[in-house]
């Protein structure tokens, strides 16, 4: 009996710590691969909702142009507003930084009424708190507000053609776990009634 409890060895102190070490390395790496996952997760489901935005604005920017084709007064319309303004200076520094204010002669369109928002400083940088984590317009104040969204404007003389006018339509925002920002944007055209 003797011989037989003196073959029976515990694990060594090394032993025990390479153990441990093994495991604490597949622990970081699944927890890190468990992070990176949903930070991808997060950042799908931010460009969907910010798609969504975009599109709101693209459909206000048509809803405006259709309501002007189709109007025989003289009223004003929220095209006559689009279109009399000045060509927006883009921002064009999506590599490191979003803008914090509004770019020059940009502006928003309110998606539930079709009309152009001219009041207030819109455009808030999405960056200064951590509760409004994508580009988006608040509709919940007496103003809605523009978090990291706003429409440029590019007048194209037609010549021989129509004119016409180039809306593109930003969203910039810091993205789940990015240190540089995510940029999306749409160009919608539309032509001048009339020409």
């Amino acid at each position: 009996m003797l011989g037989i409890r003196s073959l029976q060895r515990g694990d060594t102190i090394i032993e025990v710590m390479l153990a441990f070490a093994v495991f604490s390395m597949l622990a970081v790496g699944a927890l890190t691969v468990m992070g990176q996952g949903t930070n991808a997760s997060q950042r799908a489901l931010e460009i969907t909702l910010v798609r969504q935005q975009i599109d709101a604005q693209a459909e206000a920017l048509r809803a405006a142009h259709q309501a002007d084709t189709s109007t025989v007064s003289d009223a004003t319309t929220p095209w006559d507003e689009i279109s009399i303004g000045t060509d927006t200076d883009a921002y064009d520094n999506y590599d490191t930084d979003c803008p914090t204010a509004k770019p020059t002669d940009s502006f928003l369109m309110d998606a539930r009424t079709g009309t152009v928002i001219q009041n207030g400083e819109w455009l808030k940088s999405v960056n200064v708190s951590p509760t409004l984590p994508y580009a988006h317009v608040d509709y919940s104040g007496a103003q809605p507000q523009s978090y990291g969204i706003w429409i440029e404007r590019e007048f194209i003389e037609g010549g021989t053609l129509a004119d016409s006018y180039s809306f593109t339509v930003q969203a910039c925002w810091f993205g789940a776990g990015l240190e540089t920002p995510l940029h999306i944007e749409t160009v919608v055209r539309l032509y001048e009634p009339g020409s």
